[in-house]
């Protein structure tokens, strides 16, 4: 499956959860047909892009990096977002996006944080081009069976998971 044809599987799926679930998303892309990975990658990246696509423009400064930590708050790494194939196309699709309604097109940009932060900016009175955001940061989640390439260059070891107390982490 391309990340297009999971993109436009997707659409129904952001409009149909309203509030922001990343689990309910993943599992209903999943029972969709779409791959686990690939599910992953659609709720960490396309809200992302169809955002900023919307507020293209404005003036606000993005990062053009997000962070990739775990779940118990450590960093891998970072890498660029245009280095994600669902980002770039998530990004070249937001016109097509659009185009379904713009029902749609706002479910899925509400799911971007950076997306309800300029709003509340610009409702309390901010100026768009004064808006400077740091690299949104992605969470690989304890259920998360995809390797996340750490800035070094090397893959990051999986730690054991909180339940397995008893395991020694490696070089212990």
């Amino acid at each position: 499956m391309t990340a297009r044809e999971a993109i436009l599987r997707a659409v129904p799926a952001f409009v149909a959860i309203p509030q922001r679930d990343d689990y309910a998303l993943r599992r209903r892309l999943e029972e969709d047909g779409v791959p686990g990975e690939l599910a992953a990658e659609i709720a960490e990246f396309v809200p992302l892009a169809v955002a900023r696509a919307l507020l293209d423009g404005m003036g606000v400064r993005f990062s053009d990096e997000y962070v990739r930590q775990t779940s118990q708050g450590r960093v891998i790494g970072r890498k660029r977002l245009d280095d994600e194939p669902v980002f770039r196309e998530a990004t070249a699709m937001a016109d097509e996006i659009v185009r379904m309604g713009q029902d749609a097109f706002m479910a899925i940009a509400g799911w971007s944080v950076e997306y309800r932060h300029v709003r509340a900016a610009l409702n309390s009175g901010a100026s768009a081009g004064d808006l400077r955001y740091e690299p949104p940061v992605v969470t690989a989640v304890n259920e998360d069976e995809r390797e996340f390439d750490d800035t070094s260059g090397g893959v990051q070891e999986r730690g054991r998971s909180w339940w397995q107390f008893w395991r020694a982490r490696p070089g212990e």
